[in-house]
């Protein structure tokens, strides 16, 4: 036994077990002294040596005297082999015929002599597919791996791996997520894939559009055009609706790879959602066509709304109306009222008079797309208004316009508008002459369609709004209407007969609405008389433009999207509210919610509840870029928002990425290998094939059989010689 073997570890102080020592010694000593006079110096020199090898060995075990053991082992190096899975490995890779991810396996699998069966020989090989994640995959597995991930995170990966391999190979184009400048544990070792001399491409980055835009304003849309294997070639970016060709701006590439940064610009007419779509023409040769186009949506709304009210005559009516059209800031209004009229005899020249002249021809052909909502006020408007320009009102409502008739004896102009575009447009029957009547007073109440019209809804409890509307003061002239549908009539007069007094309607994209009296003022006056206030005429002005231009604020459905859109098969959340009637018990269970795809077909979705009555959370999972509509039905009607669904800009971009695969090794410490060299002999050069792993084993020499015999035979030797000798 060598006595480098040996290891000591006592298990009490040194100092103690040297005083346990010298005890024993004194001990065999005082022995000695007094049994050599008795058996002699021999005999009991022999048994004080047998006492004190027993006292030395004894105390010696509390040294816990141990022999150390040591056994080395050879095992193979632990070897991480990456390959990159994302979308950009479906390229042409080195050759034209062969995509990048076929010549990653095929460096590993070809034979003869096949990258990866030389590796096991020497290493414990694992192998990983890189793509949304990090996956472990088996030999068997790598012959059939596709790549269809997203770009893989490296940075991620090598966290994963820590400490688990001693290097690893990464196979990749080098399309993937890498922060620069952060050291690693873990050396790695690039195989590129792809070209990137030999890669064309023209693909559009970016684009900064914003999300919510003003209409009659115009919207900036930057774009960064990239482009790789051209130079000298010009470069039109065109901004489309639809086929409709909204601009076009043009670049010229002068180097490669370039950037070119191109503003757009257009300004929406009509309030809504508008998608569109930012693309530059295919050049040829291009590896990749999908990324020559980037379709993405701005909604269009109102930073006022536009009012244009025409009043045939200065009356108490128009007075309080225009207050409370003026008394709303989100209102811009632009009023005429008739003065005179033209068989008004003047004594007065043309010149001294200050009357500003009605530019009806300016206002019914270039201007009055420009408003949100016309109003025509007790106008006799065959005085002024060309009938052609009933036609422009028509398609200004067909288009989307708000229409609105104030009753009074020239709301029908005299019958004339049977038979016009007017007629054909109003809710009410339109025949003969104006029926007006101011010859009683006229209690009004709300329709059965009153009761939940969102216009009516002055308070939000409907008893408490049935009470506001009773109060009411009454009216002391009406035209005697008939409607085209009585479910239209939001109001009726309340004695006698019923007459329609509110009368709503659509015609094409717009709303139109016929107030049949000239004395509504008397509900801002009268109530005000009771002490109630203004507060109801001036909700019922306001809701009433509101209605007429749609304001989704009264919409009884609310469709809401996320700010943050999701990508392509990730779940996309809708926030929808059902207002007012909506939120009844009936409707509870009757809300439908339906997503159609870019294709026009019905994908899987769901709704369920969230929290407050009337409020729900639909969801669905996006497959393929573009607009996806998605449509809310309530018994009252349906209600349709589109959304657009990008594709990944980001992975886009396939150009082979050296440059990132070369700072990735550099970073970690590894090496940025070229196919054409002996790339087993790279890396059998840089980690060893194998590593020695030693064991060692510490024996307490107290536990072995020997120690305990060599004992037993000191203290039974002694005891045997004291019987012997007469001792006993």
């Amino acid at each position: 036994m060598n006595l480098n073997q040996i290891t000591i570890t006592p298990v009490f102080p040194v100092w103690l077990i040297l005083l346990l020592f010298s005890l024993g010694m004194a001990a065999v000593v005082l022995q000695y002294w007094f049994i050599r006079k008795r058996l002699g110096r021999a005999r009991a020199l022999a048994i004080s040596l047998l006492r004190f090898f027993a006292f030395f060995f004894l105390i010696s075990f509390a040294l816990n005297p141990s022999r150390v053991e040591k056994k080395e082992y050879k095992v193979p190096t632990s070897l991480a082999v990456l390959i990159d899975v994302s979308q950009s490995m479906n390229h042409a890779g080195s050759g034209e015929k062969v995509s990048r991810i076929d010549e990653a396996k095929a460096l590993l699998l070809q034979e003869p002599g096949s990258l990866l069966n030389a590796l096991t020989q020497g290493y414990d090989v694992r192998l990983y597919s890189l793509g949304e994640s990090l996956r472990s995959i088996e030999a068997k597995d790598l012959s059939g791996l596709k790549a269809e991930g997203k770009r893989g995170d490296m940075n991620e990966a090598l966290e994963r791996l820590r400490g688990k391999d001693a290097f690893a190979i990464l196979l990749s184009d080098g399309n993937l997520k890498w922060e620069d400048g952060v050291a690693k544990d873990l050396s790695i070792l690039v195989l590129p894939a792809g070209n990137p001399k030999d890669y064309r491409d023209v693909l559009i980055k970016s684009v900064k559009a914003p999300a919510i835009a003003f209409r009659g304003r115009e919207v900036p849309i930057d774009i960064t055009v990239k482009s790789y294997g051209y130079t000298g070639v010009a470069l039109p970016a065109v901004l489309k609706e639809g086929n409709k060709v909204l601009a076009v701006k043009n670049g010229r590439i002068l180097e490669n790879p370039a950037e070119v940064a191109l503003s757009l610009s257009f300004t929406p007419e009509k309030i809504g959602q508008y998608t569109l779509q930012v693309s530059v023409p295919t050049q040829a040769g291009e590896s990749l066509l999908s990324n020559n186009s980037v379709s993405f949506s701005i909604k269009a709304i109102r930073d006022k709304i536009r009012v244009l009210m025409i009043s045939g005559n200065p009356s108490m009516n128009y007075r309080f109306m225009r207050t409370a059209l003026m008394n709303d800031p989100s209102i811009d209004l632009l009023s005429f009222v008739i003065l005179r009229t033209p068989t008004d005899i003047l004594n007065v020249p043309l010149q001294e008079q200050s009357l500003i002249p009605f530019p009806v021809e300016t206002l019914f052909t270039r201007e009055l797309n420009s408003f949100d909502l016309l109003i025509l006020d007790n106008l006799p408007s065959h005085l002024y208004i060309n009938p052609n320009y009933l036609n422009n009102i028509r398609e200004f409502v067909r288009g989307g316009g708000g229409f609105a008739m104030i009753g009074g004896p020239n709301l029908l102009d005299g019958g004339r508008y049977a038979r016009t575009s007017l007629g054909e447009i109003l809710p009410i029957q339109v025949a003969g002459k104006d029926d007006y009547r101011r010859d009683a007073l006229y209690e009004v109440r709300l329709s059965r369609a009153g009761l939940t019209h969102p216009m009516t809804q002055l308070s939000q409890n409907e008893a408490e709004n049935l009470n506001l509307w009773k109060e009411m003061p009454a009216l002391d002239g009406i035209n005697l209407l008939d409607p085209k549908s009585y479910k239209n009539v939001l109001m009726e007069s309340a004695d006698g007969t019923s007459r329609p007094i509110l009368t709503v309607g659509d015609y094409g994209k717009g709303r139109v609405l016929v107030l049949a009296t000239d004395s509504s003022w008397k509900w801002y006056m009268g109530m005000v008389g009771k002490g109630k206030g203004n507060w109801a005429y001036l909700r019922l002005m306001e809701r009433m433009v509101r209605w007429l231009t749609k304001d989704p604020s009264l919409d009884p459905v609310q469709i809401e999207f996320p700010e943050n859109r999701a990508g392509l098969k990730q779940e996309l959340e809708v926030r929808v509210k059902v207002k007012g009637e909506g939120s009844s018990q009936d409707l509870k269970t009757a809300v439908s919610f339906s997503v159609s795809n870019p294709d026009g077909v019905k994908i899987g979705s769901q709704l369920k509840g969230s929290g407050p009555s009337g409020e729900y959370v639909g969801s669905f999972l996006p497959d393929k870029e573009g607009a996806y509509r998605v449509k809310v039905e309530i018994p009252g009607g349906s209600f349709e928002e589109s959304i657009i669904v990008p594709g990944p800009l980001g992975d886009l971009d396939a150009s082979p990425d050296h440059e990132k695969l070369k700072r990735i090794a550099a970073s970690t410490g590894g090496k940025f290998l070229s196919q054409k060299e002996d790339l087993l002999k790279e890396i059998e050069a840089y980690g060893k094939g194998q590593n020695r792993i030693s064991e060692e084993r510490h024996i307490p020499l107290w536990g072995m059989v020997y120690t305990l015999v060599l004992i037993l035979f000191l203290l039974g030797t002694e005891w045997y010689l004291r019987r012997k000798w007469g001792m006993v």
